[in-house]
């Protein structure tokens, strides 16, 4: 039995989402870069303004006329504008791609022949690389209790997962990356759609969770890889605060859905320990005037965590 019925029947080969907040110059890039290196396929691309600001709708609307807008109001996060997306789709894969990527080759094209001759994975993501070209490190296991320690302490290193990775081969994960993420069209109507409590950052950890234990396999495909222009949509200095809030929350939602009880008492007594350092430490940069502005040393934004999480 389903979970629900998606709007539209598959038409073409591949939908390609992106969810837009206030990054309508480097969107741009990442439309121009579909449009000149995608070919070999049938594709459409989706673009869900989360109430963005800076004109993005107009500017995509001039420049790529065939893409499809879906305009909010309001900015409900990432899986929820997603979900609007998947909602229209007649792809029969679905990329999930962030705004702040750039296709260097023809991934999407190589991505969907290997899928044609691997029909045994249901979700698959690329290598990603940075703005400089080195490779970037896509974490292929399941998030633990233990990293979440290291991270809340600020003592995880991103850079160790390469080693971790191993040969730069296709295998299969446990988990692939967010920043571009395919999903077989039938998964979500087997399964469900993304969890809309997470506002940003766990959704794809999240629902490859959900798709394995349906008995459903991940595929890594480094044999071609996109560029992920990191945090172009997450520092922007004037919405900072809120996005340090909601990973927060998201944080401490995914710790009670897929962590022991032990283990989420553990973790949210650690983050107030760690919030209430941040308060006195800012306080005391606040009290001898080298306190810096925004988020880092808001004393407003520190007592929200400490008595809000």
């Amino acid at each position: 039995m389903t979970t629900f019925q998606l709007k539209e029947p598959a038409r073409c080969d591949l939908s390609i989402i992106i969810v837009n907040f206030n990054t309508r110059d480097v969107l741009l890039d990442c439309l121009t870069s579909i449009d000149s290196k995608t070919e070999g396929i049938s594709y459409e691309v989706i673009v869900v303004d989360n109430a963005s600001s800076d004109d993005s709708s107009v500017a995509i609307s001039e420049a790529f006329p065939d893409v499809r807008l879906i305009l909010n109001d309001l900015n409900k996060g990432l899986s929820y504008a997603n979900n609007q997306g998947i909602r229209e789709s007649t792809g029969k894969w679905i990329a999930l791609l962030n705004p702040d990527t750039c296709l260097i080759e023809n991934s999407f094209y190589k991505i969907f022949r290997y899928l044609q001759e691997h029909p045994e994975f249901s979700i698959i993501g690329p290598g990603i690389i940075d703005e400089s070209g080195q490779r970037s490190p896509t974490r292929l296991w399941e998030d633990s209790p233990y990293d979440a320690v290291w991270k809340i302490l600020g003592l995880y290193n991103p850079n160790d997962e390469l080693k971790r990775m191993g040969d730069m081969r296709a295998k299969e994960a446990l988990v692939t990356s967010g920043s571009c993420f395919i999903i077989f069209r039938e998964l979500f109507e087997e399964i469900g759609l993304l969890d809309e409590n997470y506002f940003l950052y766990n959704e794809e950890d999240d629902f490859c969770r959900r798709a394995r234990k349906y008995g459903k396999r991940i595929c890594f495909f480094p044999e071609t890889s996109i560029q992920h222009l990191h945090g172009k949509s997450t520092h922007q200095a004037e919405h900072r605060e809120k996005v340090i809030i909601e990973t927060y929350k998201s944080n401490i939602y995914f710790y009670s859905k897929h962590y022991s009880f032990g283990w989420n008492l553990f973790l949210r007594l650690l983050y107030r320990i760690i919030f209430l350092a941040g308060l006195v430490r800012s306080s005391f940069r606040h009290l001898i005037g080298s306190a810096t502005k925004g988020a880092d040393d808001s004393l407003r934004l520190k007592l929200k965590l400490l008595f809000s999480l």
